[in-house]
């Protein structure tokens, strides 16, 4: 049966352990109900940041193995300017067990290591020059996959039902600057709409049936650097007015001139 116990810590009344157990557990359940289907990868937060000679990682939440990892406060991370492609990855610890504590933990670290471990994920890449400064301040969608001194978050995963998927902020910019132009097409509309106000990652499949319908892929497991890539295609394909097999849209509405 549902059921809710809420401790009442009245006056001269003992303190009993199933009340501390009861403030302990319900919080921990309602978030592990909550993204019981989710896939490995960050779900809130952990955002990049740039500022002087640091990245920045801010406070968030990723799911890993089943288990739900906190960053409670920012982490800043010392780069230099090396002209190499570096990583910043989350490695997951083995669980250990004290006296008071099981305690799941993970290490940050900046590394020009590109192959990831199966204990490890992508936050970001970037590859900065002599003299230059890195940059978070993209300019538009196909800025974000800009080779030199520019963050790119395209690799990162974020948990969604299902697989992992892309940055819900790549998608929130692709939305943006697709309503920006004269859609014509109901899935275009419907989708760029959907990626505009999702808060959450959006969840592959319907990435994927969209860039099927849109650009005839087929039916199989994508990385984000390919439904990045088929997503920056369709951008440009309507951003110059074309439809799926190149032929030129004449806009969403349609004059009729009655003599």
């Amino acid at each position: 049966m549902f059921q809710n116990n809420y401790p009442l810590f009245n006056g001269g009344r003992l303190l009993k352990i199933e009340m501390l157990e009861e403030l302990r557990d319900f919080p921990r359940e309602f978030f592990n109900a909550q993204f019981r289907e989710y896939s490995n990868g960050i779900i809130s937060g952990c955002d990049i940041e740039v500022s002087d000679d640091y990245i920045k990682l801010t406070k968030g939440i990723i799911k890993y193995q089943g288990v739900l990892y906190l960053l409670k406060e920012e982490k800043k991370i010392e780069y230099v300017c090396n002209n190499k492609l570096m990583l910043v990855k989350i490695k997951f610890l083995p669980e250990k067990l004290e006296s008071d504590f099981k305690i799941n933990s993970t290490e940050i670290s900046l590394t020009d290591k590109l192959e990831l471990r199966e204990d490890e994920i992508e936050i970001c890449r970037f590859k900065l020059r002599s003299g230059a400064k890195l940059r978070i301040n993209h300019t538009d969608f196909t800025d974000l996959s800009t080779e030199y001194d520019t963050v790119n978050t395209i690799y990162a995963p974020y948990a969604a039902c299902g697989d992992t998927s892309l940055n819900p902020e790549i998608l929130r910019r692709f939305g943006r600057e697709a309503l920006s132009c004269n859609l014509n097409e109901a899935w275009d509309i419907s989708f760029a709409m959907l990626c505009v106000q999702s808060k959450e990652a959006i969840q592959k499949e319907i990435i994927v049936s969209y860039l099927m319908n849109k650009l005839g892929i087929e039916f199989k497991e994508y990385g984000n650097e390919e439904l990045y890539n088929y997503l920056l295609e369709v951008l440009r394909s309507v951003k110059d007015g074309r439809d799926r097999n190149g032929h030129r849209g004449s806009g969403r509405f349609k004059k009729i001139l009655i003599d």
